[in-house]
């Protein structure tokens, strides 16, 4: 198996692997009486360099050519550079309601990356794979590259009754700092870590 970074050829089973990452927010935010099926809608973005979901903020672990495992990551720069083509994506869209969804969402639930951090997203092995330490070299790789970067630290947000990806964090080294209280009861409370490098 291989890791490294996600082309736009990898949109398909990438993009599945990424709604599998988070499914309830997506169809929350992304609501298909809206607007397009969720999965369709990552795939285009997944295509499209400006925006959060793009390949550009992805790296991939592949078993003969097929994506079995994602990982997506921003730094503080990178992420407020999305801003403007995702919104004007989400608006275009699923209008008004896809943008305040989602502003709320990342205001309230899933905080944006911090100065002199990474932050992680989009964490999913396909179920096929899982238990053979993926998700760790994952990390691993992604942090190899943010102490060349410079950083100091890793960041994540985990849905709170995710018991399996949870144990995984705190394997690796990731301490929890907060728990953030849902605002509605569809989206679960998410639990905010850090790891220093």
């Amino acid at each position: 198996m291989i890791i490294q970074p996600a082309q736009p050829l990898h949109a398909d089973d990438a993009c599945n692997l990424i709604y599998s990452s988070g499914s309830t927010a997506f169809d929350y935010i992304f609501n298909a009486q809206h607007g397009p099926e969720v999965r369709v809608f990552l795939r285009h973005l997944f295509r499209t360099p400006k925006t959060m979901f793009s390949h550009k903020h992805h790296i991939v672990c592949l078993d003969k050519s097929k994506v079995v495992a994602t990982l997506g990551s921003f730094t503080k720069i990178s992420h407020k550079k999305t801003f403007l083509a995702n919104a004007l994506r989400i608006f275009k869209q699923y209008g008004c309601k896809g943008i305040l969804k989602g502003m709320k969402f990342e205001h309230e639930l899933v905080k944006p990356p911090k100065d002199d951090c990474l932050y992680l997203c989009h964490i999913a092995v396909s179920p096929s794979h899982q238990g053979n330490g993926i998700a760790s070299k994952l990390i691993d790789y992604i942090s190899a590259q943010a102490r060349d970067w410079g950083l100091s630290k890793l960041s994540l947000d985990v849905a709170q009754n995710n018991h399996k990806a949870l144990s995984l964090y705190l394997s690796q080294g990731f301490k929890i700092i907060s728990v953030q209280n849902s605002y509605n009861r569809i989206l679960d409370n998410h639990i905010y870590m850090e790891k220093a490098l």
